[in-house]
């Protein structure tokens, strides 16, 4: 009895039919250009699964960001470091000079010789002393701080600050002359000179030339003291009241304190 044939097994591969049998049992060969062509498309869908992934993870991105916010930050911060000093710079020397304007007005600009009643160191002490002084119709007045001067009259010369202190005697005031720098302006430091030496003179009991008094009439003032003592002074040259040149030695008083 014959044996039926063997049926051919075809099996297709890229399209072409390959013919399998099992008398041989070997599978169809691929070859060598489709090989290489299926390599290839393996490495590009490799190739191509790698940019998706890449392109699709979000740390890369995150740092390159905050990499570039720290250079900004850091330029920026080094920027303004540079620049502010260069700004701030010209408002120092414009202050020390405006300081050095102020300074001459601070500074003494006239010394004359006072008469110094006493020196204390407690205030309610010294209030009481300068209560007494003017109880007597005379002027006082208290300048500074720990310790207290009480001072009691002003002249240009050691000599007529020595006569004014003459008149505290029958009074049983011990006095003192001394020096004394007192700070007016440079505009009023002639006048107030001139007033000084006016009231001085006067209690003395010495004559004021009328060209000393038209040179006293030439003067404006800014202080309110020296304008009061200019005042109390020509209520003097008018009514010759002697008490007007004790009020107006008070006001020139004034302007140490």
């Amino acid at each position: 009895m014959d044996k039926p044939a063997k049926k051919a097994i075809v099996i297709k591969v890229n399209g072409k039919e390959q013919p399998y049998t099992t008398a041989t049992n070997v599978l169809p060969q691929w070859t060598s250009d489709e090989s290489d062509e299926r390599h290839e498309k393996q490495d590009d869908s490799i190739q191509f699964d790698s940019k998706r992934y890449k392109k699709r993870s979000p740390w890369r991105s995150f740092l390159l960001a905050i990499a570039l916010a720290v250079v900004l930050g850091t330029s920026f911060g080094l920027f303004v470091l540079t620049i502010i000093p260069t700004t701030e710079t010209p408002s120092t020397p414009t202050l020390q000079q405006e300081q050095k304007e102020e300074e001459p007005m601070m500074k003494p600009t006239a010394t004359v010789f006072v008469v110094q009643g006493g020196v204390f160191q407690d205030t309610e002490a010294a209030k009481a002393y300068v209560q007494k002084i003017k109880g007597q119709h005379r002027p006082s007045v208290m300048v500074g701080k720990q310790p207290i001067y009480v001072f009691l009259g002003m002249a240009l010369t050691k000599e007529e600050a020595k006569k004014i202190a003459s008149l505290y005697e029958p009074l049983g005031v011990d006095t003192y002359v001394k020096t004394w720098n007192v700070s007016v302006g440079e505009k009023e430091k002639e006048p107030f000179m001139t007033i000084v030496s006016a009231i001085s003179l006067l209690l003395n009991g010495q004559p004021f030339s009328n060209e000393q008094w038209k040179q006293l009439e030439s003067y404006s003032f800014q202080d309110e003291h020296m304008k009061k003592a200019y005042e109390a002074l020509f209520a003097f040259r008018q009514t010759n009241d002697q008490s007007q040149l004790w009020i107006a030695q008070q006001y020139l008083l004034n302007v140490l304190q």
